[in-house]
């Protein structure tokens, strides 16, 4: 039986959430509210801004297309003072939706699905290195945090960055993979499964079953291994990829850690 998800702090948004304080490597945690996750905020309502306004979020980070910006229209209180970076999706490398749906067309089962997403999660790391990079200088200059980093569905773009912050922070993979998993507590992939065939047709013009576009839905932990696996495998691991690829020096990393942690 799965575990009954707590209530959602935004009705508009049941995918947004603060990471919880993980302890870190260093004997520090993870400093309460400081970051924040979520899916599209488009649908936010009056007690939802009031919540938002007072959370005093400084640095919002969309990692949504251009295209899905448009549709999807982001709601904020209008006398907030953050700053928005955004960092949208990569159309033209080989983790663009195009590339990784064609890959669910060469086996368009349940298991074709979560080879597919197998790959698009080993390709995330080389692909949004570039953009990793912006956010930690983002986050490094002044007043940025409390940070919220959202995309449409708070799942997959959101999860690697997430993960990729908390491994910076020292948190451990195990805990890691713990805050990704949870989003199955707010985005339930039965219930969304429908939707992501239907964006399937209405991006691609192909139709899948909804046993195809369950995997899709899903926030399995082997998902995100898959990127971790990937790190190790190709740059030697974390602090190297953080380091060589994604630009962090060491004096920058013990600065974004002294920020987040306590």
């Amino acid at each position: 039986m799965r575990e009954q998800a707590p209530p959602p702090l935004l009705g508009g948004a049941p995918n947004f959430r603060a990471i919880a304080p993980f302890p870190a490597a260093d004997g520090r945690r993870l400093k309460p509210n400081t970051l924040y996750r979520s899916g599209e905020l488009s649908r936010l309502n009056a007690t939802d801004l009031g919540c938002l306004a007072q959370l005093g979020i400084r640095l919002v980070c969309d990692l949504r297309s251009q295209a899905e910006q448009t549709r999807y229209l982001s709601r904020w209180p209008e006398d907030s003072r953050h700053r928005r970076l955004d960092l949208p999706g990569l159309d033209g490398t080989d983790a663009s939706p195009a590339k990784i749906f064609a890959l669910i067309l060469r086996d368009p089962t349940p298991r074709g699905a979560r080879l597919a997403m197998d790959t698009l999660y080993r390709r995330k790391p080389r692909a949004y290195a570039p953009q990793l990079g912006r956010l930690f200088s983002s986050i490094l200059q002044e007043s940025s945090l409390p940070l919220l980093i959202h995309c449409h569905a708070g799942k997959d773009r959101t999860g690697f960055f997430t993960a990729m912050l908390l491994a910076a922070a020292g948190i451990s993979r195990e805990n890691i993979l713990a805050d990704y998993v949870a989003t199955g507590h707010f985005f339930a992939a039965e219930t969304e499964a429908p939707q992501m065939a239907a964006w399937a047709e209405r991006a691609f013009g192909q139709a899948l079953d909804i046993p195809t576009a369950l995997p899709l839905a899903e926030a399995r932990p082997e998902y995100l291994q898959a990127a971790f696996a990937a790190i190790d495998d190709e740059f030697g691991g974390m602090t190297s990829y953080l380091t060589e690829a994604v630009g962090l020096s060491a004096p920058a990393l013990r600065a974004f850690r002294d920020l987040v942690l306590e």
